[in-house]
């Protein structure tokens, strides 16, 4: 899933956007003969010729889905020196493109999109929208005001189709964030609480969207063919805890994140079909999750930068990362970012933690077998555009045998998507050009080709309020 994490340091304010989702779809097809009695020989042939056709069966093709995104370069004076920012104003509409670079397509949005668009199949994508525009100027910085009331989930098919209303706000609740299944079996969606949040947010003041420690959401699975729906989690959910932790199960039969009872935090996993929770001491036994440390998740004293998590296609291991930023006070421009990732073993219930790690972590993404994660990882933060240097590393399944797949200086690397085949991971990147990019980087040659960037979509670059591209996951045809 896809993630959107806001991090505030003292100077600066720092929006990173991510959403990462992979899915495939093997199908086989069986023959039989009429032949009651075939000799040796025949039954030899047919094998042959059986094993010649499953060679010719190809595999499901796939196309990048991405969002175009505007943003805002703002600055302020601190002493003598001038600090810059660089900051996400709005979202805009999709794009749809093949892994080579041809048939790119932009994805109209209607009106004032207040989600990114989501797919897990060529047929169909998924968004919210408002009528109003979400944005407003405070003291010459762009907020996105995302508790607006009035925002519709709508439905579009890729071949042009006009959009469908799927869920409408009500009189007491709103539609948040959303997300499609792989397949486009399932769509998981948060209907929001209007008004106050029912629980406090701790020490200092968090925002709604980003606040872990509010009961103010419905957990709702919607089945896509029947158009039934289900309401899982009832007021036992939030938008930051679908942020931190909303991974589906690689079949597609489950959904995976945290639940909120009060104080009192529980990974789960929802059987898609039929709205079933079971908590995770539950499904992996062998684990003590009893030893979780949440407030080290997920602390209420001045730090917004929560943790995330990943699991593992095969289900063996559960990744988490959280960053922390220390700023200093006499170089305003810069601030150190270090991160810290755990490793839960699920088969012997073992943890590997790797403490004090360079940069600050913006996604992860899992190789399609589960045996490789790679990390895009920041190096620090501070003044736009001195602290965009970035890189991708990649690491075994337990944390180890660490190397570096692609380093872009002077650039930002927001997310990143490891492609189903397992070939070629795919990520955007801007830079002191200001010019999105989409890219793809070769996980054996460590080759990097990109696919399509703002200039060539849109013809001209704005250095004030420059759009750039966010991928999102990869859709199966």
């Amino acid at each position: 899933m896809k993630k959107l994490i806001i991090i505030t340091i003292i100077i600066t304010l720092i929006l990173t956007l991510t959403l990462a989702g992979t899915g495939c779809d093997k199908d086989q097809a069986a023959g039989d003969s009429s032949s009651q009695e075939v000799s040796a020989v025949q039954e030899s042939e047919e094998d042959e010729k059986t094993d010649e056709a499953e060679k010719t069966i190809e595999a499901p093709a796939y196309r990048l889905l991405y969002q175009l995104s505007g943003h805002d370069v703002s600055s302020f004076k601190a002493g003598h020196i001038t600090c810059y920012s660089l900051t996400l104003r709005e979202f805009l509409d999709g794009g749809i493109i093949m892994p080579d670079g041809s048939e790119n397509k932009i994805l109209d949005l209607k009106d004032y999109p207040t989600s990114l668009v989501t797919s897990g199949k060529y047929d169909d994508y998924y968004y919210i929208s408002s009528p109003e525009y979400p944005v407003s100027k405070i003291q010459g910085y762009s907020i996105f005001n995302w508790d607006i009331g009035n925002q519709t989930i709508y439905t579009v098919d890729y071949s042009a189709g006009s959009d469908k209303e799927v869920v409408s706000s009500t009189e007491n609740r709103f539609p948040g964030d959303v997300l499609a299944s792989p397949y486009n079996k399932y769509l998981v969606y948060l209907m929001i609480s209007k008004g106050e949040p029912k629980a406090s947010s701790g020490n200092g003041y968090t925002e709604n969207k980003f606040n872990p420690f509010i009961s103010d959401s419905d957990l709702v699975i919607r089945n896509l063919k029947s158009g039934e729906e289900k309401t899982v989690l009832q007021n036992n959910y939030n938008r930051q805890l679908c942020t931190s932790f909303s991974d589906f199960s690689d079949s597609g039969e489950y959904f995976y994140t945290i639940s909120i009872d009060g104080n009192i935090f529980e990974f789960i996993r929802v059987t898609l079909e039929t709205g079933g929770i079971s908590t995770f001491t539950e499904v992996f036994s062998y684990f003590d999750w009893s030893k979780i440390n949440w407030s080290e998740f997920f602390p209420k004293t001045g730090d917004m930068a929560y943790a995330c998590f990943s699991l593992d296609p095969e289900e063996e291991r559960l990744l988490a990362y959280k960053n922390y930023f220390n700023a200093d006070i006499s170089n305003p421009c810069y601030t150190e970012s270090v991160h810290k990732l755990w490793v839960f073993n699920l088969e012997d219930g073992s943890t590997e933690v790797f403490d004090n790690q360079a940069g600050y972590v913006s996604d992860v993404t899992w190789e399609p077998n589960g045996q490789k994660f790679a990390l895009s990882i920041i190096s620090h933060c501070g003044c736009y555009p001195d602290y965009l240097d970035s890189r991708i590393d990649i690491m075994d399944k337990n944390g180890k045998d660490k190397e570096t797949l692609v380093t872009e200086q002077k650039s930002k690397i927001t997310n990143i998507g490891w492609s189903p085949d397992g070939k070629t991971i795919a990520y955007d990147v801007y830079g002191t050009d200001y010019i999105g990019r989409l890219k793809l980087v070769d996980v054996e040659s460590r080759k990097v080709s990109e696919l399509i960037d703002t200039l060539t979509i849109e013809g001209l670059v704005d250095t004030t309020n420059p759009d750039l591209i966010l991928f999102i996951s990869w859709v199966q045809e």
